[in-house]
């Protein structure tokens, strides 16, 4: 049984193969026919031919388009990250150069009057820092014992964080000035005479008070540091200006990209839509390929080369030899399933012997009951004679 079930595995197997190959020889021969006779094909096949192949062709031009606005997406993405890295490191440097710059302006006698508020601020921090740092001071002198030490321990701490803290704020202040001051030279303000430009140097330049933060000393003329710190920045924001139209040149055309597909699905979603309708196109033009292949020979009769009738020969022997094989298949099969109904005969015929046995020791048993009933009613039968002679 195990072996004829191995057969017709064998057997589907060429079988499929062997439809496979006509299957495959008629769609070619199909196709073949349907491209030599363009307009030629019989009834809606023809029709159907050209709609296939257009929408499978629209498919793959919009497919087409999508991945390339996707690719200039991609490569729009990559720019920008770039351009965004060298704005913001530009944008570093500039807070570096207008640090520097305010520190400088605030240093001057008298300071520009863009600096004037950010002046009093930083005095009024220096200040609050030097109480801060002779109360330090005191602190690490102190003495005492366990108690009093933990107690300026913790008022040391307390004191340096805020020390840290007036430090940034000496920073933002000196950042801010130089801004305000460094926007309004850029823009030509220092240029009309309103106001002393304190790169030029002489009495209005004079040496000022050091800036803790920083930690450095005096400067004994710091507007002479101006005048090429200056140059830096309008430099830096003209790098910076250029690098936000560029960046605003590729955010547009990455807009318009996005704004032209004209499909509410996502790009990706949109594609694999159009791929899966191309592919049920090309199944569909596969079938049709097949049913033109098949009826060649009636349809097409004298069209038909000697290239095409060899291929319908071949095609016809793979499809008699599928044939035959079906045919040995069902032989195969229909003598399992003589084997499984004798198999049930032979089950059914045991099981009427068994049942026959059976009813045969019943008819022994119910003999033998009989008997034993017969003898129960003569044994009555005795003792009620026995009581009536009595």
């Amino acid at each position: 049984m195990d072996d004829r079930y191995r057969a017709i595995r064998v057997l589907n197997e060429k079988r499929r193969e062997d439809m496979l190959f006509r299957t495959r020889i008629l769609e070619d021969l199909g196709r073949s026919l349907a491209e030599r006779l363009d307009g030629g094909l019989p009834g809606a096949r023809e029709g159907d031919y050209r709609r296939f192949k257009q929408e499978i062709a629209e498919s793959e031009a919009s497919i087409e388009v999508i991945q390339g606005a996707l690719a200039r997406i991609k490569a729009l993405d990559e720019e920008i990250s770039v351009k965004l890295m060298e704005r913001a490191d530009r944008r570093e440097e500039a807070s570096a150069l207008y640090l520097r710059c305010g520190r400088l302006l605030l240093d001057l006698r008298p300071v520009p009057a863009e600096c004037g508020p950010y002046s009093r601020q930083r005095e009024l921090s220096l200040a609050r820092f030097a109480s801060l740092e002779d109360r330090l001071r005191e602190l690490e002198a102190g003495s005492g014992g366990i108690f009093s030490w933990l107690s300026r321990v913790i008022q040391a701490l307390i004191i340096r964080s805020s020390l840290k803290r007036i430090g940034r704020q000496l920073d933002r202040i000196c950042l801010q000035a130089g801004e305000a001051y460094a926007g309004d030279a850029a823009s030509g303000a220092n240029a009309a005479g309103g106001t002393a430009d304190p790169a030029a140097g002489g009495a209005n330049a004079a040496g000022g008070a050091a800036d803790p933060a920083a930690g450095g000393a005096p400067r004994e003329n710091p507007g002479e540091d101006l005048s090429p710190l200056l140059r830096d920045i309008r430099a830096l924001r003209q790098n910076l200006a250029e690098l936000d139209g560029a960046l605003g040149v590729l955010e547009r055309e990455k807009a318009k990209i996005r704004a032209s597909f004209g499909f509410p699905e996502k790009p990706a979603r949109r594609i694999k839509i159009l791929q899966e309708r191309a592919g049920r196109r090309r199944q569909d033009l596969q079938e049709l390929y097949l049913r033109i292949g098949e009826s060649a020979a009636a349809v097409f009769g004298d069209s038909l080369n000697g290239e095409d009738r060899a291929a319908l020969e071949k095609a016809g022997k793979y499809g008699d030899s599928a044939e035959e094989t079906r045919g040995e298949i069902e032989r195969i099969e229909a003598g399992i399933a003589v084997d499984k109904e004798r198999e049930k005969i032979l089950k059914f015929e045991k099981a009427v012997s068994g049942r026959k046995t059976r009813a045969a020791e019943n008819e022994k048993n119910i003999a033998e009951l009989n008997r034993k009933i017969a003898e129960a009613n003569k044994r009555i039968d005795e003792l009620q004679s026995r009581s009536t002679d009595g």
